[in-house]
């Protein structure tokens, strides 16, 4: 195909007919309308999830959170108008989120060039990984583990209690004492949980996030939060299932019930927290959750149960660039896990923050972590980078550019330390640098890429992925794992799905999708199995 004459790849094509598919999104008329807008389409999405569950209908790979994720974003994106809201343009704004879903996650994974394109007729399309996917799916497993159990229930004197209000109280109930105390202790509990399971080290509760808050308080404010939209669900007379219902308040309101649940959270801190976590223009559902609506907040106990709960509280605080350097300082002091974890190693010597120097002395940079085998005299280098932990679709294709910049940063520092034109001072009793038999990667906290890297002989890993693969009895053998990563098997622990994507009504766009089994996997099991 060519455009004003200019030949354009399958590729080109597919994301030029996306562009134009996001403008005719634009130019939904429920744009023209007002405020009311945000509630019937929150409140239309819900309805029809709650009419799927009722009737046992699932989309594993579909994802409600991203669907409502796109809803809010588009109302905050368009100015407020003044024509009145329908139900047809509502609908007709729900289901272009349903295809966002996926167009989105298309579009970038193709921006990140994970996909080949090809056309196999004048309007249908083929997309294919381009990439051997297995550290993706084990990036997906390793998730899939951090997630806690099951949440406890609901006790019995809260379900008592629930049984007992009616639909007109819904959005004006006060729980007795010993209500409310039985909840926040269940959600407190449950907060607990998900910040302990990730096995990077997790942020201390007086974590310095601005303006007097810390991570204790905003987990805290979490957790009363949680408490409240949970209850408040139970107490729905017509709510048979979670995540189907919202519920509005005033902020004096939502204040008055943290001041009940957090008694050390003083009054003014709870005012803070509302609003770092209230949504807005260019700020994601999936860290901002509570929703500004006409006069109003409305909570969604769909998404007020998220499993990152350090990602959110620091991506809030993060969003304002004026905050972001202690945050910054307090991750990179995080990465420190790294070494801590490298010296458990048997025989394995481990230096950090080495200096790289000119000829003339001077400093130009720095390794970060070094770790050295006398007996084999095998070393290995790592560039580490410690993102906030990527919650959206954005933050994850940015984190994947990190791994990316990160290699060709430590490629450049290689390329003049074999040159000479650079020494790196090693501790006295290790042997000089040439003498020694390098590795050298990326390391990142969470996120596996599948991308191969820009730099010849050189792997990208995380230390959630190094963490399953205790105990490793030799730096030999790590450096082995890291270059040939155990991974899930094809048609063992997933399969590649072909779905179809309908596009402007008239292209169809046949995409692979990867489908993990129901079953255990971790590279300690395999490496144990063989």
């Amino acid at each position: 195909m060519k455009f004003g004459g200019i030949p354009v790849t399958p590729e080109q094509e597919l994301r030029g007919l996306i562009s134009d598919w996001r403008k005719q999104v634009d130019q939904l008329p429920i744009w023209s309308t007002g405020e009311e807008r945000l509630h019937a389409l929150m409140s239309q999405a819900l309805s029809v999830k709650a009419s799927f569950a009722r009737n046992r209908v699932d989309f594993p790979e579909f994802s409600w959170e991203m669907l409502l994720d796109f809803l809010i974003s588009w109302h905050f994106k368009h100015p407020i108008g003044s024509e009145p809201c329908y139900e047809d343009d509502v609908s007709n704004a729900v289901k272009a989120a349903v295809e966002a879903t996926r167009l989105e996650s298309l579009d970038a994974a193709l921006r990140a060039q994970a996909y080949r394109v090809r056309k196999t007729g004048g309007t249908k399309f083929r997309v294919s990984y381009k990439w051997d996917m297995g550290l993706e799916v084990a990036d997906l497993y390793l998730e899939r583990q951090a997630v806690p159990g099951n949440r406890e229930e609901p006790t019995q004197k809260e379900v008592e209690w629930a049984s007992k209000q009616s639909r007109g109280r819904l959005n004006a109930f006060i729980p007795p004492d010993d209500v409310i105390s039985s909840a926040m202790e269940r959600t407190r509990r449950a907060v607990q949980a998900w910040r302990a399971v990730h096995q990077d080290p997790p942020l201390s509760d007086d974590t310095d996030l601005g303006d007097g808050l810390t991570v204790g308080i905003m987990a805290e404010v979490l957790a009363a939060l949680m408490a409240m939209a949970e209850l408040g669900e139970m107490a729905h007379s017509s709510a048979r299932l979670r995540g189907t219902t919202l519920q509005h308040s005033t902020e004096e309101a939502i204040v008055d019930w943290l001041a009940r649940l957090c008694g050390s959270v003083p009054r003014e801190l709870a005012i803070q927290a509302i609003h770092r976590l209230m949504a807005g223009p260019g700020k994601s559902m999936r860290t901002a959750i509570l929703i500004p609506n006409h006069g109003l907040i409305t909570v969604l106990p769909l998404v007020m149960f998220p499993r990152a709960i350090d990602a959110i509280v620091l991506r809030t605080a993060a969003s304002d660039p004026a905050r972001y350097g202690p945050i910054g300082k307090r991750q990179g002091e995080r990465a420190k896990a790294w070494g801590r974890w490298l010296r458990e190693i048997p025989g394995v010597k481990v230096t950090e923050g080495t200096k790289v120097r000119n000829l003339k002395g001077q400093a130009v940079g720095d390794l970060d972590v070094v770790a050295f085998d006398p007996v084999s005299r095998k070393g290995l280098i790592l560039e580490i980078k410690w993102p906030i932990d990527a919650l959206t679709l954005a933050e994850t294709s940015k984190t994947d550019q990190t791994i990316v910049l990160a290699s060709a940063q430590l490629g450049k520092v290689r390329s003049s330390l074999v040159a000479g034109d650079v020494q790196a001072k090693l501790p006295p009793d290790w042997p000089a640098f040439d003498e020694i038999d390098w590795a050298w990667g990326v390391g990142m906290p969470q996120q596996l890429t599948p991308r191969p890297m820009p730099e010849p002989d050189m792997f990208a890993t995380s230390f959630r992925y190094v963490s399953n693969l205790n105990p490793v009895n030799s730096l030999i053998e790590l450096i082995t794992l890291l270059k040939n990563p155990i991974v899930p098997e094809l048609n063992r622990h997933y399969q590649i799905r072909n779905v179809t994507i309908p596009l402007l009504g008239r292209y169809s766009v046949r995409v692979e999708r990867l489908e993990c089994q129901e079953i255990d996997w971790s590279p300690v099991v395999d490496a144990k199995s063989g």
